[in-house]
């Protein structure tokens, strides 16, 4: 395993200031955030060029860095077939992109809970999205990776098995993210790694702790809190990564807000993680 930093996390910085922190932190790869809307640019915009994705590899790269994934917010599972298009076609060019960028992984995310459509009909479309890109995915030889996220038919290992049972495609995938499920969705993370298993193929890195809520809510309020402080056990966590053969990225999404800076928690994690790893 190693370690690598989403720069959702530097969102507030620019691309060149993110990568500096990175060195600084001593963290070997970046995963790059790629705008959710046309409007937003922070950090890869949606409309760039192939020449503007060189020229950010090698910006990278000339930092001492590696692009271990490219994170975008295009959905599978829309059950509308011109919506679905849309969402697949920013895929597709997100695979383009993750050559350029020499990056192993493209993220995106999973069925919203649309209560317009029967939850059958989101499975339906999902498996024939999967199928399609997955396809793209295995000749561009780059990974599509679904979050495991709140607000979404993904937020659950038992949701996420009911819908990608049976894809043997190992160029789709999903990021494991303990900490999303905490506040919807919640396994133990040692069942939630053995019912994933090979389906893993990223792994996001926060902690957060429950807090009481005023009135009904759809989800259990958490505030994120320091990774050595929250419900969820990281070390335990890696061992259990460990344990079903593991290999790749460990990837930073910290917004624990107690630290005095962000480069100061970068620094702290860093080093946190790199010991997890040492053990």
């Amino acid at each position: 395993m190693q370690i690598s930093l989403y720069t959702l996390v530097t969102r507030d910085f620019s691309l060149e200031e993110s990568l500096e922190m990175a060195v600084k932190a001593g963290f070997p790869a970046v995963d790059l955030r790629q705008g959710r809307t046309p409007e937003d640019t922070v950090h890869l915009s949606q409309t760039i060029t192939d020449g503007e994705a060189e020229q950010v590899r090698s910006r990278v790269e000339a930092a001492g860095l590696h692009v271990s994934g490219l994170t975008t917010y295009y959905c599978l599972g829309k059950t509308k077939p011109e919506e679905a298009r849309v969402e697949l076609a920013g895929l597709r060019r997100g695979l383009a992109l993750a050559r350029i960028l020499g990056a192993r992984f493209v993220r995106c995310s999973g069925p919203r809970q649309d209560f317009g459509a029967p939850y059958e009909a989101a499975r339906a479309a999902l498996r024939a999205q999967v199928q399609e890109i997955g396809e793209e995915a295995a000749q561009a030889g780059v990974t599509i990776t679904i979050e495991q996220h709140g607000g979404t038919l993904f937020a659950s290992a038992g949701q996420i098995l009911d819908l990608l049972r049976g894809v043997t495609n190992e160029y789709v995938g999903v990021v494991y993210d303990p900490g999303n499920c905490l506040s919807e969705g919640y396994e133990t993370p040692k069942v939630q790694v053995d019912m994933l298993r090979g389906l893993i193929k990223a792994v996001h890195v926060k902690n957060g702790m429950t807090k009481s809520a005023e009135g009904p809510c759809e989800c259990l309020p958490c505030d994120q809190v320091r990774l050595d402080q929250g419900l969820l056990s990281w070390p335990a966590i890696v061992g259990y990564l460990r344990g079903i053969g593991y290999e790749n990225y460990l990837t930073l999404e910290d917004f624990c807000p107690t630290f005095g800076s962000v480069q100061e928690k970068l620094e702290w994690d860093a080093a946190y993680l790199r010991g997890l790893l040492a053990g």
